[in-house]
């Protein structure tokens, strides 16, 4: 069948509300020649994992998941970069006449784009779980949960049948147009032809390239250590387009940096210039009220070289524990390097030359950096206890009942009643416990 083109958030019936389905009509000649319409247009996206009838035209109240999107990788975010060639287990699902029944208290924001707002990207504010009643097409009533990425696609597919476009309530749109000639190597999606080498040694750097392979974009070798980097003839030949680094904890020398023909780029968790150097997340918790990530073209110097695209990160509750800022930035930085690497080998990319005026540096942490002064304020030892959750860990020496003195790493703490108070510790040689239990047994 031929594909129905995909129409754009200019179409009028794109702002109508869609109109609900005559139950007689499930199952008849109509709707499941439309069913073939949507299932023919949305596979001939690589990026598509859903549809709305009124995107190709038809105010009706029915969308359609692609069948194999409960495979892709749970914390994938909706229409950013391709989807990966999955084998097509199950049939698309069907949703006529949807409504969502229940919804989750939880919302978080995330990225999502449109098969019909090409190329914007977005944040929007989506409930983490979501339950939702529709006819399936045979015309069985059916209700089913969802969470993450589902959840996300049900709530986006509800609003298309509402004339709601996700750039309504999106925030950080971004124009990320794709490469003039996508699929002009053989067929073949580009972003799965460009040939990197990933350097990256952390679970910074993990996340990175799990987004990356999410966006169909694969190293042809990935270094973890600076012990596993072949010589320079042998990087050489493996005539790679570009080096991909990630919190890979090492100087890369000049004549590794230079063996690529598109130079070395950088995921680097701060906003460029502020915060170069080894403790970027760190410092962002410990002094920021806002995070962010870069990408950067490497040069000699730390984290110096023009940036090539930059974002604000929206965490809440701001600050948090390390590791979740870590995952957040990281899964940002890897998604937007997955639509930019392409464009960076076509040269699409403007270099912008980093504020020298604005640089500040972060510092090598010591373990004695997580010592508490209980005399400082109670935000800046709630930063210290967030910031070091992951190493070197904050802690404080407690004083018991009997005059001996304890240390405590303090695993969690609140502010309560504006006075600094731990939540979780683990006294010397003990196991971790609530605060209130320790101080009924010292």
């Amino acid at each position: 069948m031929t594909k129905t083109e995909i129409l754009q958030k200019d179409a009028p019936v794109l702002r109508k509300v869609a109109k609900s389905v005559p139950l007689k009509e499930i199952g008849g000649k109509k709707i499941k020649g439309l069913l073939e319409k949507m299932h023919t247009s949305l596979h001939a996206e690589e990026d598509g994992v859903a549809l709305a009838a009124p995107q190709i035209g038809e105010s009706l109240r029915l969308f359609i998941v692609r069948g194999d999107v409960l495979m892709l990788t749970k914390k994938r975010n909706l229409n950013v970069g391709p989807v990966p060639k999955l084998p097509q287990t199950t049939k698309d699902l069907v949703f006529i006449n949807p409504e969502i029944i229940k919804t989750s208290r939880k919302k978080e924001k995330l990225e999502e784009g449109c098969l019909s707002i090409r190329w914007l990207y977005g944040q929007v504010k989506r409930a983490d779980k979501v339950t939702l009643r529709a006819y399936n097409e045979t015309g069985k009533l059916i209700e089913r949960g969802a969470s993450e990425l589902l959840a996300q696609i049900f709530q986006h597919e509800i609003d298309h049948l509402n004339g709601v476009l996700f750039i309504d309530n999106a925030e950080n749109v971004q124009d990320v147009p794709p490469k003039k000639a996508v699929t002009a190597v053989g067929g073949t999606p580009l972003k799965a032809v460009v040939k990197f080498v990933f350097f990256g040694s952390s679970q910074f750097s993990k996340y990175v390239l799990e987004e990356l392979e999410v966006a169909g974009l694969s190293p042809v070798l990935n270094i973890s250590s600076i012990k596993d980097i072949p010589s320079p003839d042998k990087l050489k030949k493996l005539d790679a387009d570009v080096y991909v680094v990630a919190s890979f904890g090492k100087i890369l020398p000049k004549e590794i940096l230079s063996l690529p023909k598109y130079g070395a780029l950088n995921v680097h968790p701060s906003l460029l210039p502020k915060l170069r150097g080894a403790s970027p997340i760190q410092e962002t918790i410990l002094a920021e009220e806002e995070a962010g990530v870069t990408i950067i073209k490497m040069d000699e110097k730390v984290d110096h070289g023009p940036i090539l695209a930059q974002a604000r990160v929206p965490i809440t509750p701001w600050p948090d524990h390390y590791a979740v800022v870590e995952e957040k930035l990281a899964r940002a930085g890897g998604r937007i390097l997955g639509v930019l690497l392409p464009k960076w080998i076509e040269g699409e990319v403007k270099e912008i030359p980093q504020d020298e005026k604005k640089v500040s540096f972060t510092k090598l942490i010591k373990k004695e950096d997580g010592l508490l002064d209980l005399n400082e304020s109670a935000e800046k030892n709630l930063r210290k206890v967030l910031a070091y959750s992951t190493w070197p860990t904050a802690y404080m020496f407690f004083r018991n009942k009997s005059g001996k003195e304890i240390r405590l790493v303090v695993k969690d703490a609140e502010i309560k009643d504006g006075k600094f108070v731990p939540v979780r510790v683990t006294p010397a040689g003990k196991r971790e416990m609530g605060w209130q239990d320790f101080l009924r047994g010292n």
